[in-house]
């Protein structure tokens, strides 16, 4: 081309580029009022939420990386040619209530392609899980009166298995994250964790479809939200001034990050409807792409019976004629041996037959307690708080409460109560809920501050900070909030009146040198199922607290690592 000619046109062609970039959305339906603020919904694409940049990495159904997560995965096709019947099967109509466009074909084929080639195995092994509890789901839905088709979206969250996790903690069938499932109707605690109820979890799923329906008026839209948070997809809607579901994927902010533009929605919402179209087209196309066609013609109800508290299961399972493996099958929210110790708890049964013999037991002489909530322990020569808690897991301020002591000393022969893993837990929950008082006992904030009050020899003056009382007073703020019973972060009134501890600077660095030597460190070995964030809330200490004791750069540990903990 000659250089004029290039010069002329230029101004043209950047113009015709310019207005390509522009925001561009066929507004089709308003979208209802929604809390711009409300937490992220608890499924997958919460787990990168936190980035709010529509670049993160996903995970795939079964705990991996998903193959098809990143753009250039899409766009270039991995050689695979389809066969004529794949062809067929990708081409038919997918027969749902959603309307299949076309602007979307090319994500669904990159889809349907991965699941009958490479991800083959994937996908037959989902279909055959899908067999125990599809059935159920598709009752319930057509009883909500759902899209027929949601019955294979846990294909695309969980592959149908009740035992995955993703990292950011979301779990079961439907991954639900903590907040989200008790949202919705879900016990999530210590000892039962009611996510991994495919059957609860079920009836969850359709509340929060059905609301997030009625938010958005838009079944795309509606997916979208359950994917990444309704407050999420609100705000891209808001941000973007375009409700149509397809054209909003394909919208760049103006923010960019290492030089690329930055995507309204992130990537595994993007591609979330287009996986799930993929998957609904070769179930319905099973036989001619050469699947075993599952059996779906199973029940779809499930035998249930509602047990006390405190209830041995591995008893119950063995006077029922079932190996523990196989009643944690068909129960697998249960988290320990032993049913909830406050409240009754419902548990599966693989025959309807067997029922009455689970009540009959529930109620008569034969009924186990589960012994595991706590053991006894003597102490002996040359223990230590420190030593006992390092022996059974269990945190020394725990320890303490669990046997109402106050005294850091301990003799021979003195015989201690030491909970179990989910009474440890539910313990700390319960002394982090009441504050440090519950920790402390008689010689907690409250008292101290009752017996500063009493010993007072200081009233607050105008333009007075704890900063300014200790450095006239040559102490420090730590010091001085400590003698008082209160804490740095403390705003002080005028006419408030302090007591002075007799204390200079030199005996302020002794009381922090003696505090920090109090506090003791434990080496904590991480078990099969245990997450970073488990551990933390299990002894009362953050995350990140943790990462820095340990020097970890990652959260992610494995069963065997040794982490060193402090009380």
């Amino acid at each position: 081309m000659h250089k004029p000619l290039v010069r002329a046109i230029a101004p043209v062609l950047f113009a015709v580029l310019l207005l390509a970039a522009l925001p561009g959305c066929a507004v089709k339906k308003p979208v209802a009022d929604a809390d711009l603020s409300a937490p992220p919904a608890g499924n997958a694409a919460t787990r990168e939420d936190a980035q709010d940049d529509g670049t993160a990495a996903e995970l795939s159904p079964d705990g991996r990386l998903d193959p098809l997560a990143d753009d250039q995965a899409l766009d270039e096709p991995d050689g695979t040619e389809l066969t004529l019947q794949e062809r067929q099967a990708l081409e038919s109509d997918a027969d749902t209530a959603f309307e299949l466009d076309e602007r979307d074909t090319e994500e669904v084929r990159a889809y349907f392609t991965y699941f009958t080639h490479k991800g083959r195995k994937h996908f037959e092994a989902w279909l055959k899980r899908s067999e125990r509890y599809l059935p159920y789901v598709r009752r319930v839905f057509a009883e909500r009166g759902l899209p027929h088709e949601l019955v294979y979206l846990p294909f695309v969250e969980s592959g149908y298995n009740t035992a995955v996790r993703s990292r950011a903690g979301a779990q079961g069938l439907w991954q639900f994250m903590p907040f989200t499932g008790k949202k919705y109707g879900l016990h999530v605690g210590w000892w039962l964790d009611e996510r991994n109820d495919p059957y609860k979890a079920t009836h969850a799923a359709a509340d929060y479809l059905t609301k997030l329906y009625g938010d958005f008026g838009d079944w795309y839209l509606a997916l979208a939200a359950y994917n990444a948070g309704e407050g999420r997809v609100a705000k891209a809607i808001a941000r973007s001034g375009c409700t149509d579901f397809f054209e909003l994927s394909q919208m760049k902010q103006d923010r960019t990050k290492a030089g690329r533009r930055l995507y309204y929605l992130p990537q595994e919402t993007r591609h979330y409807v287009p996986k799930l179209m993929a998957v609904i087209k070769i179930v319905r196309n099973l036989e001619a792409l050469g699947f075993e066609k599952p059996d779906w013609t199973g029940p779809d109800t499930v035998a249930s019976v509602q047990i006390p508290p405190k209830t041995d299961l591995r008893a119950l399972a063995k006077h029922l004629g079932m190996s523990w493996d196989e009643f944690k099958v068909h129960n697998p929210a249960f988290l320990e041996a032993g049913s909830h110790p406050d409240k009754h708890s419902t548990v599966y049964l693989p025959d309807e037959a067997l029922v009455p013999q689970a009540v009959a037991w529930a109620s008569g002489k034969s009924f186990k307690e589960f012994g595991g909530y706590y053991t006894f322990y003597k102490v002996k020569s040359g223990d230590s708080w420190y030593r006992i808690s390092n022996r059974f897991g269990v945190p020394v301020s725990v320890l303490k409460n669990y046997n109402s002591v106050n005294s850091n000393l301990i003799r021979p022969g003195q015989v201690l109560k030491v909970p179990g893993k989910g009474e440890a837990g539910m313990t700390a929950e319960r002394m982090k809920k009441q504050g440090p008082s519950a920790e402390k006992g008689s010689t907690g904030k409250k008292s101290v501050r009752q017996l500063a009050q009493s010993r007072s020899n200081y009233v607050i003056q105008p333009g007075d900070s704890l900063w300014a009382v200790a450095k006239k007073y040559n102490t420090t703020p730590a010091n001085l909030a400590a003698a008082n019973g209160i804490t740095t972060r403390t705003t002080l009134k005028v006419g408030q009146r302090l007591y002075i501890p007799d204390q200079g600077l030199l005996a302020a660095k002794q009381s922090r040198k003696e505090a920090a030597r109090a506090k003791s460190a434990i080496s904590y070995k991480v078990q099969s199922g245990d997450t970073l964030y488990s551990i933390a809330k299990r002894f009362g200490v953050s995350t990140d607290s943790i990462l820095t004791w340990n020097n970890l750069s990652s959260p992610r540990i494995y069963p065997g690592d040794s982490l060193k903990l402090y009380q």
